[in-house]
C-alpha cells in the first residue's frame, strides 16, 4: 500500500523540461498539473489542444489542474477586463478540450513593503472576494472548480492560511470554489494541522514539498520525506478528516533527471 494516492506532478519542478517532454516524464504518475503559459507555447509551436490531448491519452494522464490564473485580484477594473478575464476564458478552453475541472488562482502580488503596510487588509480582502465570486460564477457555467492558492511571499496580498480563510469564508455557498493547500507553508511556519478541519470539505488540492530551516537556501521546495515535515503525522490527519482527493508533488529546482515517483513511493510506502 502506498500513502499519499492518487499522487499528481506539477510541472514547476521539471523547468528544463518542455509541455510535451514533462507529459512524457510524468507518465507514470495519475496525472499532472499544467503550467497556463507553456500550454501557450506549445500551441505556438505546431501543436494544437487536440494533438496535446491524444498525447495525455497515449501515457494514460490526467490534467488534474491548470494554473496559475494571477494577478486578478488587485488589479484595475479595465486591465481584469482586458488581461485577466481574456485568460481567464482561455484557460477555460484549455480545461475544456484537455478535460480537467480545476483551474488554480492566485492573488495579486504587492509591489513593496510600503504598498504591503499602506492598503488596509479588509480592502485587499474584498475585492479579492469580489473577483474570485465573479469568477468562480463564470466557471461554474463550465463545470470548471477555482482553487485559490496563497503564494507564500512577503508581498503576497494574501500570504496565509488565516487570510485565506477570511476572503472565502463568506462565498462558501460557490460550490466551485475551494483551497489549494501546500505542506510546504505547514513546515515553513510550523502551522497546526486543525487549520484545515473547518474547510476539509473545501480542498481540491494537497501540494507536498519539504522544507529544512538548516539549509542555506531554505527557500528551495524540498523532496517529500527529505526536510522536516511530519509527513506520516499529517497522512494520519489528513485520514482522520477524511481528505481523498488529489495529492501533488511541486520542487523547486529539480531537473528531472531522475525517478521521482518511485522514489517518492519508497519514501511512503507502508
Amino acid at each position: 500500500m502506498f500513502r499519499f494516492r492518487p499522487i499528481a506532478l506539477n510541472q514547476n519542478t521539471c523547468t528544463n523540461l518542455d509541455l510535451i517532454q514533462f507529459i512524457k516524464f510524468a507518465k507514470n504518475f495519475n496525472g499532472v498539473e499544467l503550467d497556463y503559459e507553456k500550454i501557450k507555447k506549445a500551441l505556438s509551436k505546431n501543436y494544437n489542444l487536440k494533438g496535446i490531448f491524444e498525447i495525455l491519452e497515449v501515457y494514460r494522464t490526467k490534467v488534474e489542474s491548470i494554473y496559475p490564473l494571477s494577478d486578478f485580484s488587485l488589479c484595475s477594473e479595465r486591465e481584469y477586463k482586458t488581461k485577466v478575464l481574456p485568460n481567464f476564458n482561455q484557460m477555460i478552453n484549455y480545461c475544456d478540450k484537455l478535460e480537467c475541472n480545476l483551474m488554480i488562482a492566485t492573488p495579486s502580488l504587492l509591489k513593496d513593503s510600503k504598498e504591503t503596510i499602506s492598503i488596509p487588509k479588509w480592502r485587499i480582502f474584498n475585492k479579492t472576494r469580489k473577483r474570485l465570486e465573479d469568477l468562480s460564477k463564470r466557471a461554474s457555467k463550465e463545470d470548471i472548480n477555482i482553487g485559490f492558492e496563497f503564494p507564500i511571499s512577503d508581498y503576497s496580498s494574501v500570504s496565509n492560511l488565516y487570510d485565506a480563510k477570511e476572503v472565502l469564508k463568506p462565498l462558501e455557498s460557490q460550490e466551485n470554489l475551494g483551497y489549494i493547500i501546500d505542506t510546504f507553508y505547514f513546515a515553513k511556519f510550523d502551522v497546526n494541522f486543525d487549520e484545515i478541519s473547518d474547510i476539509r470539505k473545501l480542498i481540491y488540492l494537497i501540494k507536498l514539498a519539504d522544507f529544512n530551516e538548516d539549509l542555506v537556501e531554505n527557500e528551495n521546495r524540498l523532496f517529500p520525506g527529505e526536510g522536516n515535515f511530519n509527513f506520516d503525522k499529517f497522512y494520519r490527519y489528513l485520514e482522520k478528516i477524511g481528505y481523498h482527493r488529489i495529492f501533488s508533488i511541486e520542487l523547486s529546482k529539480n531537473g528531472c533527471s531522475e525517478k521521482l515517483l518511485e522514489k517518492f513511493s519508497i519514501i511512503f510506502k507502508y
